[in-house]
């Protein structure tokens, strides 16, 4: 009921005309234009009802391995689906998703890609050519310039013959965005769009594992369940910070499976994993700073300490190493520069962001978190938030330690100050651990757990409203 009643207080708020954020200094704006909603509410039935049979008592615990594989596979396909549903909600289908990436308006990486002739040389002067490049692209490492780069030249290699509806799209893109595109660079700006959601949707999969190592089966696919409906990867499916979602979830599974299982192959390839994040964004530092606190409270919280200590520390060595040799590959290669990058980025990023400066520190001290819980979902936050008895009762003793390391993460960096607005897209790798503390919550007994369907129902409907009253991707 609580649920249901901060969904029907949002839907309220917005039709009243309200903008999630602060007025007169930063909004998610209102939506202006017709909006498709039979698609995404037909796809969000099915993912409601594909979580009412995995959800029910017993069910899950008793489907054999290849049964578990082949329902994860759907549920992954289900939210992909609506995804790709909101996606084409708003203008015209399958055309709207590449104007998100080819709009420099919602992101420079992608005009960026098309001038690239040389990537090895490329990577090589990326410190010296920062300074050159637009905001999105100058404030980054070269990681998502080189993911649209990788998808235009694959387009680029399998369409010889464009078609002419491609090609009046590619004029059409280039007359709204003032760019110069082939056919094949309209193909690769939609392929763009919806390989980033699908990224985005694979990241349940770590999330499934991790829950299950963190607690149980029954809990782990209530978790799953719960966050394929969370509102920032319904919503934001043609956002990079998806790809970095889904990188900070790969990333912390395998640190934990290498922490726990004592891996040495684990460990190395959670501190690449790490990397890699770090190839895409500075951002990915906080999920190296996430798995320190994590380590810290869950060594405190072991039996025996000084055993769990030098697991941490042996873990975080072969993390260490996977790391080194990422960006020691890249330098011998490539003449990649990670510190200069750092620097120029670190450098630029203060430059254009300055206009944050002037926002009122207190206020958006209190409002982050509430967009935070909107992005996340009201169902799905006001779960977390009934969960906190059971997460005190000892079937939970290793989940409690993440997610109070999860906490406190987010404790500092609200308290930092340093995003002021719109953390509903840029805070999105940290807002899926709500699902956790809710699925663990639900799969307590045979009557929670069948609140599962009902809350993914109230998930996506917040979704559709957000959708219908909301300006998601400001693409002019």
């Amino acid at each position: 009921m609580a649920a249901a009643l901060t969904t029907v207080g949002l839907g309220v708020a917005l039709e009243a005309g309200w903008e999630p954020g602060l007025r007169r200094e930063w909004v998610w704006r209102g939506n202006a234009l017709p909006v498709h909603m039979w698609p995404p509410l037909a796809a969000g039935i099915c993912l409601a009802a594909l979580s009412a049979l995995l959800c029910r008592a017993r069910a899950w615990e008793a489907m054999r391995p290849l049964a578990r594989g082949f329902s994860l596979a759907l549920l992954i396909l289900v939210a992909f689906s609506l995804q790709g549903a909101l996606l084409n909600a708003v203008g015209t289908p399958w055309i709207t998703p590449g104007a998100y990436i080819v709009s420099p308006n919602a992101t420079t990486y992608f005009g960026v890609a098309l001038d690239v002739q040389n990537p090895a040389d490329w990577v090589g002067r990326y410190p010296e050519l920062l300074r050159t490049l637009p905001y999105h692209a100058a404030t980054h490492p070269p990681g998502f310039v080189l993911f649209f780069l990788a998808i235009q030249r694959a387009c680029a290699a399998l369409i010889e013959t464009p078609s002419p509806a491609l090609a009046d799209l590619a004029t059409a893109y280039s007359d709204l965005f003032g760019l110069g595109l082939a056919p094949p660079d309209a193909a690769a700006a939609i392929a763009g769009a919806l390989a980033i959601a699908l990224i985005g949707a694979l990241g349940l999969l770590p999330i499934y594992f991790l829950s299950r190592r963190l607690s149980n089966p029954g809990a782990a696919i209530c978790s799953t369940c719960l966050a394929a409906s969370l509102p920032g990867l319904l919503l934001l499916g043609a956002s990079p910070d998806l790809v970095v979602m889904s990188l900070t979830i790969f990333a912390l599974c395998l640190g934990y499976c290498a922490w726990r299982g004592k891996s040495a192959p684990l460990g190395l390839l959670a501190g690449f994993a790490v990397a890699v994040g770090l190839f895409f964004t500075l951002g990915f530092a906080l999920v190296a700073a996430w798995s320190a606190l994590w380590i810290v409270f869950g060594a405190l919280g072991s039996g025996p300490r000084g055993p769990a200590l030098r697991r941490a520390l042996v873990a975080g060595a072969l993390g260490l190493a996977g790391f080194a040799v990422f960006y020691l590959a890249l330098y011998l290669l490539y003449g990649y520069q990670p510190v200069a990058v750092t620097l120029k980025a670190l450098s630029a990023h203060r430059g254009v962001t300055t206009i944050e400066a002037a926002r009122t520190y207190w206020k958006w001290l209190l409002m982050n978190p509430v967009e935070c819980a909107i992005f996340a979902g009201l169902p799905l936050t006001v779960a977390a938030l009934w969960s906190r008895r059971a997460l005190r009762t000892p079937d939970y003793a290793r989940l409690r330690p993440f997610l109070i390391s999860w906490l406190v993460l987010f404790a500092l960096l609200d308290l930092s100050g340093a995003v002021r607005g719109e953390v509903g897209r840029i805070w999105l790798f940290l807002l899926w651990p709500a699902a956790l503390a809710a699925g663990a919550w639900c799969a307590r007994s045979p009557d929670r757990r069948s609140a599962v369907p009902l809350l993914v129902l109230l998930q996506v409907t917040q979704a559709l409203l957000m959708k219908a009253y909301l300006t998601l991707y400001s693409i002019l």
